[in-house]
């Protein structure tokens, strides 16, 4: 990773849609040099993919929580925790009568399992918690967060 690649994905964040021309324009570089760049970081997986940032709110996922899971812990299963498969199973399915899981992060500390969660509405989060991940049996203890405010969300990495 030298200085080209990190300027093309300065410009990257500050507009995904920015044309080949447009990013060599911006760094004054050769149309061609930026493209062989581009074409290696994704072959890299520095660059994963493009996607739009949504505005969730506008989408009808009015509020954001946060869940802290306790999870029991078993042996292994084919060589995966009990944590992580609970987390895949959840992330697989992804939405769950107006919530969606966002992310989902095995921690350490106090709690085994972080979950973002966007949630149409209090009925919305409320079903999720006490019906569908009451229906874990591995689940032994859930905290939740509700964001109020929101700072910094789609901030740009500093490269």
């Amino acid at each position: 990773m030298d200085d080209l690649d990190l300027a093309i994905l300065r410009e990257l964040q500050r507009d995904a849609r920015a044309s080949i021309a447009d990013i060599a324009r911006a760094i004054g570089k050769p149309r061609t040099t930026v493209a062989n760049r581009l074409e290696k970081l994704m072959e890299e997986g520095v660059i994963k993919g493009f996607k739009p940032l949504l505005d969730f709110r506008k989408l009808g996922y009015h509020m954001t929580a946060f869940v802290l899971l306790k999870v029991r812990r078993t042996r292994p299963i084919a060589g995966k925790s009990n944590q992580l498969i609970l987390v895949e199973k959840l992330i697989e399915r992804g939405v769950f009568d107006g919530v969606w899981i966002e992310e989902a992060h095995i921690i350490t500390g106090q709690y085994d399992i972080l979950l973002k969660l966007r949630a149409k509405s209090v009925d919305d989060l409320t079903r999720f918690l006490i019906v569908h991940l009451a229906s874990y049996a591995d689940v032994v203890h859930t905290e939740t967060c509700l964001a109020l405010i929101t700072v910094g969300e789609e901030r740009p990495l500093p490269l």
